[in-house]
């Protein structure tokens, strides 16, 4: 096997160990005390998957979706200004927060090629709220951050790739500076084709489209994904890290196994990415982004109980102006009613 399925193998091992360990501790299979608990889920996004170490290379996030919990009064707020969410009675509640980092084509060598995005590290909370049905959804994130040497990316990275025996990464003194973010984004999901039955083969189609305004991310999105399974459980497929779409957090826990393997695509206007262009205003100068750019995913989730794992494969076109090549990453992650 390779050291990037080695690192898979492990990671899938300790979540299903982890999950099977807690289930003793977590809802009834009845799902009448959903209001006592919480959905308790890990993301993990890294190239590694995809055997390679550059551009986007790790994303990692902690998120807590109460079954109903009152969001603060200035999110609800802020959400009922949206369509969709303006006319809600009950307004569930996420907060998230969540680590990324971003390096050039070749860590050892930061000046080749010489165009190329800067080292960056993004530290984000994100408060989250809206509304779901069987037909459709809308929810409303705000998030608020950190990008510069203060969300520790270096530090990060050295440590990990020294324990893991990896290329010490060189170029971190010329990582973008520090700067805050603001982040207001919304999203909506409609389900245009349903096929199936509970407790047999499904098949369901759902278009998607957001949009996000802050100086770290200013983008358009549209797209859409199927899903084809078995006991296709109620939901908008699994979460994902910004600037994706990001799937449903929330989801019920099943009575017996339920799963399903799922496919789509995105695009994105992109208006603005500190990722790429560097700091808003002085501190490190970046690259052109690309105007437009378009990903591919598939990948599979599996429910039981209040369990639930999903790994996500993505293609990814180029970001900016040089980049040789797109970009391929794979993301996990685990969900757990507790």
């Amino acid at each position: 096997m390779t050291r990037s399925s080695n690192r898979l193998a492990a990671l899938l091992a300790l979540g299903i160990s982890i999950a099977a360990g807690a289930q003793d501790d977590a809802v009834d299979g009845e799902n009448d005390n959903l209001d006592q608990h919480a959905i308790w889920i890990v993301e993990y996004e890294n190239d590694i998957f995809a055997n390679e170490d550059r551009y986007y290379t790790n994303g990692i996030r902690l998120s807590r979706v109460g079954q109903v919990r009152t969001p603060p009064s200035w999110l609800a707020d802020v959400a009922r200004r949206f369509p969709g969410v303006d006319d809600a009675d009950v307004l569930p509640y996420r907060l998230s927060i969540s680590h990324n980092l971003y390096t050039p084509r070749s860590i050892e060598q930061p000046q080749y090629p010489p165009d190329d995005r800067p080292y960056a590290a993004w530290l984000n909370v994100q408060f989250a709220t809206g509304t779901a049905s069987e037909r459709g959804a809308d929810r409303v994130h705000v998030g608020l951050g950190i990008v510069g040497p203060l969300a520790f990316g270096e530090e990060i990275q050295k440590a990990v790739h020294s324990a893991m025996g990896s290329p010490e990464p060189v170029g971190w003194d010329s990582q973008i500076r520090n700067e805050p973010t603001l982040q207001l984004g919304y999203d909506r999901f409609r389900r245009f084709i349903e096929l199936g039955e509970d407790d047999a083969p499904g098949f369901d189609a759902t278009w998607t489209a957001g949009s996000m305004i802050g100086n770290a991310h200013t983008h358009l999105s549209a797209g859409g994904f199927f899903r084809i399974g078995h006991n296709l459980p109620r939901g908008y497929g699994p979460p994902r890290i910004t600037p994706a779409i990001s799937g449903a957090g929330y989801f019920m826990p099943t009575r017996g196994p339920a799963w399903y393997l799922y496919g789509g695509v995105e695009g994105r206007r992109v208006f603005r990415d500190m990722f790429i262009e560097g700091n808003t205003f002085g501190g490190v100068e970046g690259v052109s982004r690309k105007r437009h750019v378009g990903e591919v995913f598939g990948g599979f989730v599996y429910t039981r109980g209040p369990f639930r794992f999903a790994y996500t494969h993505v293609w990814r076109t180029r970001e900016f102006v040089g980049q040789n090549e797109g970009q391929t990453y794979g993301a996990l992650s685990f969900s757990l009613w507790w």
